[in-house]
């Protein structure tokens, strides 16, 4: 292997060779060979796409002294000096380094010049978004009316940063994302000219890792190549890249249908422990989770995976309903983006609100059915009638009545504890009756889902005229007005999962917790300082804050009541600061 990189090495030199960009160089070799070529061009998408490859084959067609159906030959001298980077009629810029006005302006200078080496001059503008507004505007007029000899090749990955007026100058191009068999495809066409062994499963790490950048992909090749010599197996790539073992993924996602707490907090501790890129392997579980979302929609032909990994996922989409994988990729999407000094807790508090929120919401419905029962009626009273809750998992407390800002409304019959194992068609997994029910939560916005919280909260803490109650009803509320704060951000995030205040006495809010490391975020002294001085403005009187653990509390007596020991004195035995002291 020679010390040049991949991907300078290897880069396309026709457009047939391009990947997975068939529409954009088919239209553009067509362009060339019927002699239409444009003035200027724009092409945007992702980077490692092929953007300034194509404006560099598009620079050689152009001035080819032998073009071959639209196609550059490579062999004459304008081929082969534009190849070799040393035409200079052939100007690549970097607008990120050189985005000014005076860069501009000397550009328009020295595009009155005609070329000297070829027919046609050709500026490729590199992140044409980076130019300052003034250095934009400077270049249009040129853009508009550029003299016969010069052609413009704008590339960016941020189309929606470049000038309306820019655009409406070029003629556009798209450049998709490259699919997984694509950048697999071409990693093992430069893995055997390089002289690498590397099986499928290796290759497809690094293309997963990649997100579909092909740059990337040939970069991390080149680097695993230097660490692990010319033979590289599965596990060396997982180790030296960071990415997480795909059945420890599979396992995740298995456990959240099956609304396992405990078994999905070990497995995020076990990624954690193994050293694994932990954004990377939550956005490696929204990857999967998608993959579900598509199965229950009828769309399993568009899941990237092997029909091995296919039945497996079928199996586990029979658990959820659309409504629950909708909840859990805004939930995992939103943890594995956020910048925390514990990644594995932002997992875990996702982890733990996807599972235990969808069975708040279904006790909440079944007791307002209950409320309105016609043996309830029949009976003259306004008792609820006992009847039997499904637990979320034998081992792990009730669930506590949670807040959040973003949910899916999810009906009592469609929870994922009540959705029946039927036998699933081959191309879909209950597609007609989720299709629907996906669409509508997806549209869902924030302040549809604090409706939600609400209602949801009245059914639960009705109306008894307390100073307790009030607090209740408007908790999630004062929840979401926490958002943003504490450390990272993520204080909205500690209070929403598994937490609710329970008692009020002498001023003194008592929170109950259902696990530890919640309680211990919130009773750090910052954080209390915050919620307290929240709890001022939005409420209008000051509550000092104890924390307590849900199996920590003082039990409750024959009539429902609680012992003569309050709740604020048990949190005090237990260690909590009166900060009124």
């Amino acid at each position: 292997m020679s010390g040049e990189v991949l991907y300078r090495k290897w880069r396309p030199q026709t457009f047939h060779e391009v990947v997975g960009q068939e529409t954009v160089t088919t239209t553009l070799r067509n362009a060339v060979r019927g002699q239409r070529v444009g003035h200027a061009y724009l092409f945007s998408g992702p980077r490692g796409t092929g953007k300034t490859s194509t404006g560099r084959i598009l620079a050689k067609a152009v001035n080819c002294l032998d073009p071959q159906e639209g196609e550059p030959c490579n062999t004459c001298e304008a081929c082969v000096s534009i190849t070799e980077s040393r035409c200079l009629d052939v100007v690549e810029i970097d607008a990120a380094s050189n985005r000014g006005i005076d860069d501009i302006r000397n550009l328009r200078e020295r595009v009155g010049y005609a070329a000297g080496t070829v027919r046609r001059k050709v500026y490729i503008i590199d992140e044409v978004h980076m130019l300052t507004d003034a250095a934009s505007n400077a270049l249009l007029k040129t853009l508009e009316e550029p003299p016969p000899h010069v052609m413009f090749v704008l590339a960016t990955t941020e189309l929606h940063k470049v000038l309306p007026t820019i655009v409406s100058r070029c003629q556009s191009f798209n450049f998709r994302r490259l699919g997984l068999a694509a950048v697999v495809d071409k990693l093992a066409r430069v893995a055997g000219r390089e002289g690498v062994t590397a099986n499928e499963d290796s290759l497809m790490l690094v293309s997963r890792a990649a997100s579909g950048s092909l740059r990337d992909a040939e970069n991390m090749l080149q680097q695993l190549v230097a660490s692990h010599g010319l033979v590289l197996s599965p596990d060396e790539v997982k180790a030296a890249l960071g990415v997480a073992d795909r059945a420890l993924v599979v396992q995740l996602v298995s456990h959240l249908a099956s609304q396992n707490v405990e078994q999905s907090l070990r497995t995020i501790n076990a990624a954690h422990q193994g050293g694994i890129d932990l954004r990377h392997f939550g956005r490696e579980v929204v990857a999967l989770l998608r993959a579900l979302l598509l199965m229950r929609s009828g769309c399993v032909d568009l899941v990237e995976a092997g029909d091995e990994e296919k039945t497996v996922l079928q199996s586990i989409a029979r658990q959820v309903d659309s409504a629950f994988l909708v909840r859990s990729i805004r939930l995992f999407s939103e943890a594995s983006n956020r910048d925390l000094a514990q990644q594995s807790l932002a997992l875990e508090l996702a982890s733990v609100d996807s599972i235990l929120r969808p069975a708040a919401l279904a006790r909440a419905t079944e007791q307002s059915e209950d409320a309105v029962s016609p043996e309830a009626g029949k009976q003259g009273t306004t008792h609820r009638q006992a009847k039997p809750r499904p637990s979320v998992e034998s081992n792990t407390p009730r669930a506590v009545p949670r807040t959040k800002t973003s949910v899916v409304p999810q009906p009592a019959a469609s929870t994922p504890a009540e959705v029946p194992h039927a036998t699933v068609p081959a191309g879909s997994v209950n597609a007609e009756q989720d299709a629907a029910l996906a669409a509508a939560s997806t549209r869902e916005s924030d302040a549809d889902s604090q409706s939600q919280d609400q209602a949801v909260e009245q059914e639960q803490f009705p109306d008894d005229g307390s100073e307790l109650g009030t607090v209740r009803r408007r908790w999630s509320e004062f929840v979401q007005s926490l958002r943003g704060l504490g450390a990272r951000g993520s204080l909205d995030a500690v209070l929403r999962s598994a937490c609710e205040p329970v008692s009020l006495d002498d001023d003194v809010l008592v929170l109950r917790f259902l696990h530890e490391f919640h309680k211990r975020k919130v009773e750090d002294e910052k954080a209390v300082q915050l919620i307290e001085e929240r709890l001022q403005s939005f409420y209008g009187r000051s509550y000092k804050v104890a924390c307590v653990l849900e199996q920590q509390l003082p039990s409750a007596g024959p009539d429902g009541s609680q012992k003569a020991e309050s709740l604020a004195d048990a949190a005090r035995r237990m260690g909590a600061r009166d900060r009124s002291k």
